[in-house]
């Protein structure tokens, strides 16, 4: 996926603690001057993210969906995406299996999830 084509981001994290995956990637997509918003149906606040219970409360256009960590609400973030019409989806390693990689798949998403996005942006 090519990251430069795409400046909005949703990830999708139950748990966003400063050690956290989750806030690493936050942060490197803030430090790349990409637009980001967290989705965390908790609503656990993120200094200085925008923390939204799911992504069509999301006030703007979002380009890519990152899952980070296995979700149990995957199903309602799929619903979501397709209401939306949001195709691209990032799963970061541990994120997913093979049913979950089969139904992004059979909704004919882009789908990235042999890469680790930290890794990619430190590239950019």
């Amino acid at each position: 996926m090519n990251l430069n084509r795409y400046n909005s981001w949703a990830v999708v994290t139950a748990e966003c603690s400063k050690e956290s995956k989750a806030f690493s990637i936050i942060k490197e997509l803030q430090d790349k001057d990409f637009k980001v918003v967290a989705i965390d149906e908790n609503l656990n606040p993120i200094d200085g993210v925008e923390v939204y219970e799911s992504l069509k409360d999301v006030p703007n256009n979002i380009d890519v969906v990152t899952i980070v960590e296995k979700y149990t609400m995957i199903e309602s973030i799929f619903d979501e995406m397709e209401l939306l019409d949001i195709r691209n989806l990032w799963f970061e390693e541990g994120s997913f299996n093979a049913a979950i990689l089969k139904k992004a798949k059979e909704l004919k998403l882009n789908i990235e999830h042999e890469s680790d996005l930290c890794r990619e942006l430190n590239d950019l």
